[in-house]
């Protein structure tokens, strides 16, 4: 996991040393190379709520005086009537729909947002789907945005009953086997439950209308998947580490906030399974 100091400096109230940062951190026994602002860590399988930067903050609070707040949005939803079933409640007892849509897209980004990218250097993807990236990396909990225009009136989460195949959001069509476990439209698979979407559903730069996921998956259900498929998955990494199930409506009250920092929002609703 790569953190960057300066996401760091944001919540912590005193002046820091990045080596002293360094050794801190493997006090608690991650591992960790320091260079160019970035700190490079080895965070141990059986501590997945160290995978962001509120993991690390509550590490340092126990040496420093932190801020660990982020701003959410805390003002009424309407409920989501939305018809998705879920036949898999043991590999997948909580979930979250948040459907969002907003006037137009933004040019550019505010700073801290646009830091992420920079400082990482990473690409960005579109609109919902940099706010997902982000998210996941201040808080933790992965999300999946779909384009609902092209997700059609159906979602179900299953286990497979026989083989099928997807397009991921790679371009890499994955044929999969049965039991494992996906998202359909009742007939055809648009996503590798708790690993990758599908390129059939998937945001783009003119998606002003999303469905945005938020699901806590039991570790046992995803783990293994990632490699299975050589698909390469950041939201898999954090679930077969275990994510929070307590976060998942803050983390999207959290994404609800960055897009009110960036433009208007025009429907917002939430469905809670």
């Amino acid at each position: 996991m790569k953190v960057h100091l300066k996401h760091l400096e944001r919540f912590i109230k005193e002046n820091v040393n990045p080596n002293e940062l360094s050794q801190k951190l493997i006090q608690f026994g991650h591992e960790n190379t320091y260079h160019n602002g970035i700190f490079d860590l080895e965070i141990t399988p059986n501590r997945g709520d160290c995978l962001s930067i509120k993991g690390i903050l509550r590490e340092f609070s126990n040496f420093y005086d932190i801020d660990p707040s982020f701003n959410i949005f805390d003002g009424n939803i309407k409920d989501l009537d939305f018809n998705f079933l879920n036949n898999s409640e043991d590999d997948c007892p909580i979930i979250y729909f948040l459907q969002i849509e907003v006037d137009k897209i933004p040019i550019k980004y505010k700073d801290y947002l646009q830091s992420y990218f920079d400082e990482l250097n990473i690409n960005k993807n579109n609109f919902f789907t940099d706010i997902s990236n982000y998210v996941s990396y201040e808080l933790g909990n992965p999300t999946h945005c779909y384009d609902i225009d092209k997700l059609g009136d159906r979602l179900v989460l299953e286990r497979l009953n026989e083989r099928a195949s997807f397009k991921a959001l790679t371009g890499k069509k994955i044929d999969l086997f049965e039991s494992d476990l996906v998202f359909t439209n009742g007939k055809d698979v648009l996503n590798l439950a708790g690993v990758m979407g599908g390129e059939s559903t998937s945001c783009n730069n003119d998606t002003k209308k999303a469905l945005i996921e938020c699901a806590f998956f039991r570790p046992e259900s995803v783990i293994g998947n990632s490699i299975k498929y050589d698909l390469s998955s950041e939201a898999a990494y954090k679930f077969e580490r275990g994510v929070d199930p307590l976060m998942l409506e803050n983390t999207l009250r959290r994404f609800i906030s960055i897009v009110m920092d960036h433009t208007n929002i025009k429907e917002l609703s939430l469905f809670k399974k």
